[in-house]
């Protein structure tokens, strides 16, 4: 069923009583559709709690916070169910989150800690090497966009790659596929080398900007603490990742090397 006139009216109203009104009639409508979805995806994570009337709920409220947004109101069936689909995904991500390992090993994503430690000779403990391994991890995340932060977490959650594709929308498991394999490609040279490559950024303000954003600084405490704007903390980051990305190309064994020798 996909009664267009109703989409429509709902959609083009300016009167929010109407338009309650007509987000009833739409509930009525389209809710055994969106619940529906919602439990065939749920087939797929057996181990994530779902409530599917909660979440079918909220679409239809945000269908209600966002209908101007609506562009084809004629496949307004359509667009709940991607919501659905995408509210469902926030709640499969935040499971895995809880469920995530205490002990973070950066083994889990790169392999490379049977080849060299990554904490410094000083650390003793068990605890202390999880803690250092687990700081490295998430300054590597930092360097990642928001797909592929998705995409390496989700690798260390040791998820097939078919349920990694739905996860990110992406089309198959083998762009998924690839697409872990470039990235595994020029982060984990940078990932060997990381102290040693913040090191050798050859402009002192630069070399703060990274340090702090690396270590989960929030963009408006370095802005502050070095009185620039947040437009420059995003063009050098975003500068200084295509620096590494490309030595870690050009020299996957050296990537320090390849960053000295541009300098000069």
């Amino acid at each position: 069923m996909n009664d267009v006139r109703l989409n429509r009216r709902f959609v083009e109203t300016d009167d929010e009583r109407e338009a309650g009104q007509l987000l009833s009639l739409l509930f009525n409508a389209y809710h055994k559709t969106v619940f529906d979805a919602i439990i065939r995806m749920r087939r797929n994570y057996p181990d994530t709690v779902v409530e599917p009337d909660e979440i079918t709920n909220d679409t239809f409220v945000k269908a209600f916070n966002k209908r101007k947004e609506i562009q084809e109101p004629e496949k307004l069936v359509e667009w709940l169910v991607t919501v659905a689909k995408h509210l469902m995904i926030d709640v499969i991500r935040r499971s895995r989150q809880k469920r995530r390992l205490s002990v973070v090993s950066v083994g889990t994503f790169f392999d490379v800690e049977k080849e060299e430690p990554f904490a410094s000779t000083l650390v003793e403990t068990d605890t202390e090497q999880t803690e250092a391994n687990r700081h490295l991890v998430a300054r590597l995340l930092r360097l990642l966009q928001d797909t592929d932060r998705e995409i390496v977490e989700f690798k260390g959650d040791e998820l097939p790659a078919k349920e990694i594709a739905e996860l990110v929308g992406s089309t198959t498991t083998e762009a998924v596929q690839k697409k872990w394999e470039r990235i595994r490609k020029w982060l984990e040279p940078i990932a060997r080398n990381l102290d040693a490559l913040v090191d050798c950024i050859p402009e002192k303000r630069d070399r703060w900007i990274i340090e702090r954003y690396l270590d989960g600084q929030p963009l408006s405490e370095i802005t502050e603490a070095l009185s620039i704007s947040p437009a420059t903390v995003e063009r050098t980051v975003k500068r200084v990742r295509a620096q590494w990305k490309k030595a870690a190309e050009d020299n996957p064994t050296d990537p320090v090397s390849a960053m000295v020798k541009k300098e000069k």
